[in-house]
């Protein structure tokens, strides 16, 4: 009876031990939650993209979308309502007044140069998986506020980028436009100085005349040397209105920004 007690006793040890290297040896999950990092236009291709990044904004993915869908996320994102239900508004009140809840979107898959995505709908409780482009799940995610997830291979894969060295690490608000530092790439291929310049990451509500995307090289004729100076500079205008010189795309243009405190 001891023998089989003592026995028993190590085998119930030896399975603690397996389980607990078995919880500890746990694969990573195989989707990563994100949230969109920017939508703008890609100064290569003149083409819309909107880049996902992952929570830590280390790891980001470009997806080149059209037009309309690049309109539809950025309007909800700002929180601007048409005056009537565009596509992917429409879309939501269809399912929501039908019974059917959005749970997650997720970009699986990435063949031929195009990417996948499955929009993951609940409805009387059965869970169905609707293919998708993954602009249209976006915009259809921002909508229901739902959450969007990235295959982990997509984004460990050589489509994806690296936040920081393309977007830079830093930013500075001012007067309602937030911007951040220029990446090497870009000042290389806008033949800008070290420093020189800021990337416009987003815009507050109510500002005109800057765009996020936007690079600002100048405020009333006085060259942006870097982000603290871009504050500075903006900090201390006496007026409620500034002439920025900028680049949107390859066109340079001077727009008035209208400041708020």
């Amino acid at each position: 009876m001891t023998v089989r007690a003592r026995h028993g006793a190590h085998t119930l040890t030896g399975l603690l031990g397996l389980l607990a290297f078995a919880a500890c040896s746990k694969p990573p999950p195989a989707d990563v939650e994100v949230e969109i990092r920017s939508v703008g236009v890609d100064s290569v291709s003149h083409s819309p993209v909107v880049v996902l990044q992952d929570k830590e904004h280390r790891t980001g993915l470009p997806i080149w979308i059209g037009p309309g869908e690049a309109q539809a996320i950025a309007m909800q994102l700002e929180g601007v309502n048409p005056p009537r239900p565009m596509t992917h508004d429409l879309m939501k009140n269809l399912l929501t007044e039908s019974g059917v809840d959005l749970d997650r979107v997720v970009i699986g898959d990435f063949r031929d140069r195009t990417y996948f995505a499955k929009i993951h709908l609940r409805a009387a409780g059965k869970g169905v998986e609707v293919d998708s482009r993954p602009s249209d799940a976006i915009a259809l995610a921002v909508r229901f506020k739902k959450p969007i997830f990235v295959a982990r291979t997509l984004l460990h894969g050589d489509t994806a980028i690296d936040i920081q060295k393309v977007f830079g690490s830093e930013s500075v608000e001012a007067r309602g436009v937030t911007v951040q530092a220029l990446s090497e790439d870009l000042v290389e291929a806008m033949h800008l100085g070290a420093g020189k310049g800021v990337l416009v990451s987003s815009v507050g509500p109510g500002v005109e005349g800057v765009e996020r995307g936007d690079l600002i090289v100048a405020v009333n004729g006085r060259p942006v040397q870097g982000l603290s100076h871009f504050a500075e500079v903006m900090d201390g205008l006496g007026v409620d209105t500034a002439t920025l010189q900028i680049y949107r795309g390859e066109e340079r243009l001077e727009v008035e920004l209208r400041a708020v405190d």
